[in-house]
């Protein structure tokens, strides 16, 4: 699947772009199995809520085949491409849980502020492309968005006070939850609101939506009886990769092998290719008698 001229134009003036049936319900349904086979296994990647339900799971697509396949369909993985102007890589993949009346709130943020400060990534040509399992409408926690708001840079914050102490071998771990180590506050959004506003992204089973690493972001919690599942696959510019540095946030959060994408059609993720054929043996003629 390739974007039009039209589509990258409202992705660079607005930060993102949804985009309506992208994944078929069939497709859909085998999201939704493997998402929840891996919610039950308990992995380093596994984030709880406070409640104890699942919050997020990272790296599925190390160990999962379909998710394997999901990152590199042409349906993502072109346009991502397309909207960052080289080839990409898969700097980070997780799924977001969002379960019913247990799925917190995501605080309103920049993900290339984490990935600068956390993994040393040099500039924000970066982005995500979620793909939405459940119907999102207003009351189960929709993906929240403020058009142009990428235009503003990055925003630099401090970490918040009560994470400064902690040592170097769990920084990490603030980056995940419902409470964040960089806050934007209320200044900052009034005035990324002055001349915009806040769309939130709905819509039917299958839709995706990608967005700019600097575009603010959020998701109020779930307050339905439903779940409300979504994958988030964020592609980085190869030019952009990792540089080093102390300390690195785990690779299940942070990847640092920079291999480049190489595009599966857009039907791989029920049809994957084909493995090859196993090597034939040679037959030997038969002895004369």
């Amino acid at each position: 699947m390739r974007l039009t001229p039209e589509q990258i134009t409202s992705f660079r003036e607005n930060g993102f772009l949804i985009l309506e049936k992208c994944f078929s319900p069939a497709e859909v349904e085998l999201l939704k199995t493997e998402t929840y086979r891996e919610f039950e296994v308990d992995q380093p990647g596994r984030v709880l809520e406070k409640s104890g339900a699942v919050r997020t799971v990272f790296a599925a697509h190390k160990t999962n085949d379909a998710f394997a396949r999901l990152t590199r369909t042409a349906k993502l993985a072109v346009p991502a491409a397309q909207l960052l102007g080289e080839d990409v890589y898969v700097h980070q993949f997780k799924i977001n849980a969002k379960l019913a009346l247990d799925g917190d709130q995501w605080e309103w943020h920049q993900d290339y502020l984490y990935w600068l400060k956390e993994d040393a990534m040099p500039t924000p040509n970066v982005l995500s492309a979620v793909v939405f399992l459940n119907t999102v409408d207003d009351f189960n926690g929709p993906l929240l968005l403020i058009p142009g708001s990428q235009k503003m840079g990055t925003i630099d914050l401090d970490v918040e006070k009560k994470y400064q102490a902690l040592d170097a071998s769990d920084s990490w771990k603030p980056t995940l939850t419902a409470d964040l180590k960089y806050k934007i506050s209320k200044r900052t959004l009034t005035r990324a609101l002055a001349n915009s506003r806040i769309v939130a992204a709905k819509g039917t089973p299958g839709f995706v939506v990608f967005f700019h690493g600097n575009t603010l972001h959020a998701s109020a919690g779930n307050l339905t009886p439903v779940d409300r599942l979504s994958i988030f696959v964020s592609y980085n510019a190869v030019s952009n990769a990792l540089q080093p540095m102390a300390n690195p946030r785990p690779e299940f959060i942070s990847e640092r092998n920079f291999t480049p994408v190489d595009p599966l059609p857009d039907d791989a993720l029920l049809t994957p290719p084909a493995a090859p054929a196993p090597a034939r043996r040679e037959q030997l003629a038969p002895l004369a008698g």
